[in-house]
């Protein structure tokens, strides 16, 4: 028998960017583990056609056309997860994007700003929104999707890296005000991920190996699967992680251990 603590069945999650790579790896696994999941995005093909197929094998899946950007849009799916499952219990921040290539100088306002907007805003968009939601269920655990580009950038990378380090450190903020509401929030910070918004970068660079990354298991750094991050988001969902809160888990495939 599986122990309750590591389980994720029976709660209720929201997932942001929840249409591809980790996001979709995410809720598929939340609910292939028991939970109730409410699976948002800009996609609405996609996405009801992700339900349908979810719902097909008897599972609590539900999508919602959500922008991150959008702050009715999310309010909506916010009261629709509670209505629907009755109850929330964990949100997984994942929606991002990422502008690459380009120093400071080459962006445009609007650049800047649509980075900080999805990857940073949407986050405070969702918390803002979720909270109450979460605090009425007796309190709930909220993972932010960060990045490695929060402790260590590459050239090219200014609003990226400035957005997730806020995310850093806006999930340390709300831990410390909502540590009151039984809530905890932890961001995630990830490394080379092979997913949708990665790919474009590896093809750049000749593939992973042109930026010293690997797909071998053996081998640092290395590439993740989305797969590989969502088991760690379920962990933080889980009970058995309630004595991390305001921190920064790094899974990153050992990438922030070499200096070369």
């Amino acid at each position: 028998m599986s122990d309750p603590l590591f389980s994720v069945a029976g709660k209720s999650v929201l997932v942001t960017g929840a249409l591809t790579g980790i996001g979709r790896a995410t809720a598929l696994l939340l609910s292939e583990s028991g939970a109730s999941v409410l699976a948002t995005g800009r996609d609405v093909k996609s996405g009801a056609a992700l339900e349908s197929e979810q719902t097909a094998l008897g599972r609590q899946f539900r999508f919602r056309e959500m922008d991150v950007t959008n702050s009715e849009q999310v309010s909506r799916a916010i009261g629709f997860a509670e209505e629907t499952f009755g109850r929330l219990d964990g949100i997984v921040n994942n929606a991002a994007i990422c502008i690459t290539g380009k120093r400071l100088e080459d962006l445009s306002d609007a650049e800047w700003d649509t980075t900080l907007d999805v990857n940073l805003k949407g986050i405070f968009r969702v918390c803002r929104a979720g909270f109450p939601v979460l605090r009425r269920a007796g309190g709930g655990s909220v993972i932010n999707v960060a990045s490695v580009h929060a402790e260590a950038t590459a050239r090219g990378h200014a609003d990226y890296a400035a957005s997730k380090g806020g995310v850093v450190s806006l999930s340390r903020a709300l831990a410390l005000d909502y540590a009151a509401d039984r809530i905890r929030v932890n961001a995630l910070i990830v490394g080379s991920v092979d997913t949708r918004m990665s790919r474009p970068i590896f093809d750049a660079h000749g593939g992973p190996e042109g930026l010293g990354l690997s797909y071998r298991l053996d081998a640092i750094p290395r590439v993740g699967k989305p797969e590989e991050v969502a088991s760690v988001i379920a962990f933080l969902l889980a009970d058995a992680s309630s004595y991390i809160n305001g921190t920064g888990l790094v899974a990153d495939g050992g990438l922030l251990t070499k200096l070369l």
